[in-house]
């Protein structure tokens, strides 16, 4: 006797896929702006992927924080300072190789992730305070004569293999893909890794959907949410470097803001923002989205910047709201199951 195969209801598959209905509406706003301006995909992919990349990689860390039920906006601090330092360092001719300036932008971003993850497990200080604590100790740090007598680094001080290392494309016949992408994308794929198919990786999900019960089956609580911070100050060190080597230069402001566009990458593809729920690849759809934006409107004819911060907003509410009411669904369905 032959059963039917029983089908998910479309609401039962948006909440185990809430990264669906963004790339919805990803796919609809390519259509819509390559019908105004015909050719847009072609002559502009691979600026998007440029623009999106430094975002793309902090926003990895970031996913691992809002797993856990944390926040971090200090990660843009983190990266002016890190990219800073290196940059100096070369000035002075006491760094020279390439590959160490990357490793050590990545270890002062996972010293003072680690440094927010102390703070915020042991000391029993809320994440946003730590976070908004260090960012504006990390910035006042990069102008300071006695540390790095510097306000800005400028394309001179720079190794002539740094300025260049991610400034290439690799070409594949018809597709170009920039050398910033392609590290971007290890990093995804590195952060997609650990989260599925690590023990670590999962206890992730697990403090932020119930940190009681994840306590209970032996789970460290404050070294997992240590460990997100300092994976979120490590990518943001990353970052540090990769807007170094693409920008040529750095300073005190820079990345300022860009936080809160790296929250709403992952807010946007679908990241719970009390923890437990998200997935990588909901996260690279958000980033992606928020450089289309960038690129797209002014293409559109808005030139005003008030106009793009905008649209970015309606989008991040959409998907909060969205995210909440699939939420909801899934908490009645979980009581449901349970009989209460």
């Amino acid at each position: 006797m032959q059963t039917k195969k029983s089908s998910k209801p479309l609401y039962a598959l948006l909440i185990e896929h809430r990264e669906i209905p963004l790339l919805a509406v990803l796919i609809l706003l390519l259509v819509g702006v390559s019908i105004r301006v015909p050719g847009y995909i072609p002559n502009n992919y691979v600026n998007i992927l440029k623009n999106g990349s430094i975002n793309m990689v902090m926003a990895c860390g970031m996913l691992c924080v809002l797993l856990v039920g944390s926040i971090d906006i200090s990660i843009t601090a983190v990266l002016a300072f890190s990219g800073a330092l290196i940059g100096k360092l070369m000035g002075l001719g006491v760094l020279q190789s390439t590959l160490l300036a990357f490793l050590l932008a990545i270890v002062v971003g996972i010293v003072v992730g680690l440094v927010n993850g102390l703070l915020m497990s042991y000391g029993r200080v809320i994440s946003i305070i730590v976070t908004l604590s260090t960012s504006y100790i990390v910035r006042a740090l990069i102008p300071m004569s006695w540390m790095l007598g510097m306000n800005k680094v400028a394309p001179t001080d720079l190794a002539p293999g740094f300025k260049t290392v991610l400034n290439q494309n690799l070409t594949l016949g018809p597709l170009t893909l920039p050398y910033l992408a392609l590290l971007a994308a290890a990093v995804v794929i590195v952060t997609g890794i650990f989260l599925k198919y690590t023990k670590t990786g999962r206890n992730l999900y697990a403090v932020g959907s119930n940190a009681e019960a994840a306590q209970m089956r032996g789970v460290h609580i404050n070294r997992v949410k240590i460990l997100a911070h300092v994976i979120c100050g490590a990518t943001a060190g990353l970052a540090g470097a990769m807007w170094l080597a693409f920008y040529n230069a750095i300073e005190k402001g820079s990345a300022e803001g860009n936080e809160m566009f790296t929250i709403a990458a992952c807010v946007l593809g679908g990241v719970s923002v009390t923890g437990g729920y998200g997935k990588i690849t909901g996260v690279v759809i958000g980033a992606v989205m928020i450089a289309v934006i960038d690129q797209a409107i002014p293409l559109l004819g808005f030139r005003n910047k008030m106009i793009t911060e905008f649209i970015k907003g309606i989008l991040l509410l959409f998907a909060i709201l969205l995210n909440v009411i699939l939420q909801r669904i899934a908490d009645k369905q979980a009581l449901a199951r349970r009989n209460i």
